[in-house]
């Protein structure tokens, strides 16, 4: 399995992080979550058109730039499988709609985000995170290896358990220690949140990712794996 991180912001963090987006190749190639550029991120990453989708929510820096790869489905006559919620697939239809470009969905197949969805041999596991709007993580299984990514979440049990023994965890940091109060008030955690849920799920490794207006501040006692633009990840 082999992990590439295509962006590792939040919405109003620096434009140079990029929206947070993680590339997954295992027998299949899985994009997760699609902000602005991702479709850009992808090329520059060198990396091959995605057999799947998966969008945890639909706020923008998450689903903004699904609009831009169904356009492109539709060029390279291409189909494209997205998984996500019934929510989530009602706003990539609006989507498609305002930016007058209905007609791609022809070359999606939705497929709902609920129990377990396998594609060839890869297994996708879903939990709904602590967040304003309706926000799913996913656990990605394949040949004995196994990530996860948290999405957009305040400290979440539901999460943790998700993540439980997997190689490695892609848990968001929105706030830094002492910023608790405030950061679980807009759904998000803190870096030491992260650290304690990776460490009680007993994950290998953590990578911090979803970063906010501040410079995350990280004491780990579980090896980190700090993201960068096309960093690649061999699990």
């Amino acid at each position: 399995m082999e992990v590439y991180i295509l962006g590792y912001g939040g919405w109003i963090s620096q434009a140079t992080l990029g929206y947070t987006s993680i590339y997954v190749k295992t027998d299949i190639n899985l994009l997760i979550d699609v902000g602005e550029c991702t479709y850009l991120k992808i090329t520059q990453c060198g990396l091959p058109w995605p057999d799947a989708v998966f969008i945890s929510h639909r706020h923008g820096d998450h689903i903004l730039g699904v609009a831009t790869l169904l356009l492109h489905a539709r060029k390279l006559n291409r189909r494209l499988k997205i998984v996500a919620s019934a929510e989530v697939i009602e706003a990539v239809k609006t989507l498609a709609t305002v930016t007058a470009i209905d007609k791609s969905l022809s070359f999606v197949d939705f497929l709902e985000s609920a129990g377990d969805v396998q594609i060839g041999m890869t297994r996708l596991k879903f939990v709904t995170t602590s967040h304003p709007v309706f926000t799913q993580a996913v656990r990605v299984e394949h040949m004995g290896k196994c990530f996860a990514y948290s999405s957009d979440t305040a400290p979440s049990r539901e999460v943790e358990e998700l993540a439980r023994g997997c190689d490695l965890l892609a848990h968001e940091v929105s706030g830094n220690p002492g910023q608790e109060e405030e950061t679980h008030k807009l759904g998000h955690s803190t870096t030491l949140d992260a650290v304690e849920i990776a460490r009680r799920a007993g994950v290998k490794m953590l990578m911090p990712i979803h970063f906010y207006v501040e410079q995350p501040v990280i004491s780990s006692p579980i090896p980190l794996v700090l993201p960068t633009p096309c960093g690649r990840v061999v699990i």
